[in-house]
């Protein structure tokens, strides 16, 4: 048989296209009034710039918790009655990291009428989240140099990690353990002056006690 001029039939699939759904909503929104148009526009400029703002401030507000500086702090005390001979007394601060950052103490200095605190020694202390560190005081006092103290003020040094720097200035409680003593000493002896605290306990003389001659 000739088939010769014949075209043999091939079945053709049609394949639907993905663009139907696209096109439909582009036809509803050229269907669409071009005052509809232009406030639909305006809303979704509106809600993109809005939530850039709400990333922004949420942002914003992170990066202050992490760079806030929060310390706590409080005053103690070590004592040794035998060590050296007839006893020795130490002053120290507390210095607890409340905030999101290590951060390193760099400096403890305060001052009063009578009195005189720094750190014992220039290092750093390093304090990590939610840890605290005790710093050695140098305490030196000169009794009628000035009016009885009633807080003992204190500003902190602290470096962040990124390298910037901070003062916090704070009282020390609790302030008796360093208040009251002073006030026996310049009651004793108000001649002294410029004499340390954290140190050998200075003896007073008691009644009836013979003075060298």
């Amino acid at each position: 048989m000739d088939h010769e001029g014949v075209s043999p039939h091939l079945p053709t699939e049609l394949l639907e296209s993905g663009t139907t759904e696209p096109s439909r909503l582009r036809a509803r929104w050229t269907a669409l009034p071009r005052g509809a148009r232009r406030v639909v526009t305006a809303l979704v400029v509106v809600a993109l710039v809005v939530a850039g703002v709400v990333w922004l401030h949420d942002r914003s507000v992170q990066r202050a918790l992490e760079q806030r500086i929060s310390l706590r702090t409080a005053l103690g005390m070590s004592s040794s009655s035998t060590t050296p001979p007839g006893g020795e007394v130490g002053y120290f601060v507390v210095v607890r990291n409340e905030g999101l950052r290590r951060v390193s103490v760099t400096a403890v200095d305060g001052a009063t009428g009578r009195l005189r605190l720094r750190m014992r020694d220039a290092a750093d202390r390093r304090v990590d989240p939610g840890t605290e560190t005790a710093i050695p005081l140098s305490v030196r006092l000169s009794c009628g140099a000035g009016a009885a103290e009633t807080r003992l003020p204190l500003r902190i040094r602290v470096r962040r990690e990124d390298g910037g720097s901070a003062t916090r200035r704070v009282a020390l409680e609790p302030g008796a353990i360093l208040l009251d003593p002073v006030a026996t000493l310049c009651r004793v002896r108000p001649d002294l002056r410029d004499h340390e605290l954290s140190g050998p306990v200075l003896r007073l003389a008691e009644p009836g006690d013979r003075v060298p001659d």
